[in-house]
């Protein structure tokens, strides 16, 4: 049997982290104040740090940003968690606590909440996309090529922790060990793109998973912590589900 080996313990604390682009969704506001009230009730795993780290930031400048955050936090800071979360999520005032109660430093270092993405599946004939709603949630996969990559989860087990190959980092819990180790084998890159074996470029977060798979660091997704997830939609006939019709009372009108 393995010898389990604890890493070094840190303070406890969360250093909460996001990046914006000078402006965030209420439903992400309204959730963060709710949070920063329930954490003062109880253990000030967050306040305790002092206040977030605020990145300013353009679409294009993702990769630089979250590296950014993550060697602040390593460098200038001792706390043991960092979580990431982004500017239009909305989520429950318990959502670190029950990320923290998932997590282990050991078996459990990286724990992400259960989220969701837009994917636009055709265009509507007017002018718009028809949406669909798409957990991040990713299993090892292989194209008929022999590429290896991520194929959706679409079925998953409700208020379960359940071991993934790649998840989103809209809400996502790291331990510090994690990031220490990804310093020591690939350097300050956490979240530097790579690529498929065709070439094209994987996203930054999924990048970040192929990073922790290599170096063998376990990924979870808490299935039980939601979240909900601000975009924009186009909304018609097709969406409109009607409520019951009033009963026939037999009269004329």
């Amino acid at each position: 049997m393995t010898e389990r080996t604890e890493p070094t313990s840190g303070d406890g604390l969360v250093q909460m982290a996001y990046l914006h682009p000078h402006q965030v969704s209420h439903s992400w506001h309204e959730s963060v104040m709710r949070l920063v009230m329930h954490d003062q009730l109880h253990d000030g795993r967050l306040i305790g740090t002092g206040g977030p780290f605020m990145i300013s930031t353009a679409s294009g400048a993702l990769v630089e940003s979250r590296n950014l955050v993550m060697a602040r936090w390593l460098d200038e800071t001792p706390h043991e968690w960092l979580w990431f979360i982004d500017t239009d999520m909305g989520f429950a005032p318990d959502t670190v606590d029950r990320l923290l109660a998932a997590a282990d430093p050991v078996d459990r270092p990286v724990v992400g909440a259960l989220c969701f993405a837009a994917r636009e599946t055709h265009y509507d004939g007017m002018g718009g996309r028809r949406l669909m709603a798409v957990p991040t949630l990713y299993n090892p996969a292989q194209d008929p090529d022999g590429n290896v990559g991520f194929a959706t989860r679409w079925h998953y087990p409700d208020d379960t922790v359940i071991r993934v190959a790649g998840t989103g980092a809209a809400c996502l819990l790291v331990h510090r060990s994690a990031a220490e180790k990804m310093r020591a084998e690939h350097g300050d890159t956490w979240f530097d793109r790579v690529r498929y074996g065709d070439g094209r470029l994987v996203s930054e977060d999924l990048s970040f998973c192929w990073r922790l798979s290599r170096q063998q660091t376990p990924l979870h997704v808490h299935t039980g912590v939601k979240t909900t997830h601000h975009k924009q939609m186009w909304l018609s006939a097709a969406d409109y589900l009607p409520p019951p019709a009033p009963e026939d009372t037999g009269r004329g009108q």
